[in-house]
């Protein structure tokens, strides 16, 4: 891992520990359930057609694809899961969809999309690549770069 890489981990890890401890919780907060991430990537030139992977961060950190089994590919560091679940809870995601994608989805010239779908507490929050542009260095999404690197090449910048 590169040491500016490294930097950017431990910012986000700070940041979401600083926002958890500053945050008022509601006596009852809502527990989500269902997957915590599922990233769907499609597209792409593969020898039988279009491309196409979905791969899944379990709430307990366990990642898998979502083909047939087996396909368990490992876990995701509690650290590292602890900081994702507290983006994922804090994000605002309107924020995160204030700029619309125009132009021509990559999967028109075997480019790829990525769809992210993120189980919060208020229900799932999709972000697709071909909808909204998408800054890979907010906060949560190196977070998932970080967690899904061993198993699903993302952009970083």
């Amino acid at each position: 891992m590169s040491g500016r890489l490294l930097v950017v981990v431990f910012w986000v890890v700070a940041m979401a520990v600083v926002a958890t401890g500053c945050s008022e919780a509601p006596s009852r907060a809502p527990v989500a359930s269902g997957p915590l991430l599922t990233v769907t990537t499609r597209g792409g030139e593969c020898v039988d057609g279009p491309c196409g992977t979905t791969v899944v961060i379990e709430r307990d950190g366990r990642v898998h694809a979502a083909a047939k089994p087996p396909n368990d590919l490992g876990r995701v560091p509690p650290t590292v899961l602890q900081t994702l679940g507290a983006l994922i809870a804090t994000t605002d995601f309107s924020i995160v969809r204030a700029r619309p994608f125009r132009g021509d989805c990559p999967t028109a010239y075997d480019g790829q999309e990525h769809v992210f779908e993120f189980g919060t507490p208020g229900g799932i929050e999709r972000i697709a690549t071909c909808e909204v542009v998408v800054d890979y260095r907010h906060p949560l999404f190196v977070a998932v770069a970080t967690a899904l690197g061993p198993y699903l090449r993302l952009p970083t910048t």
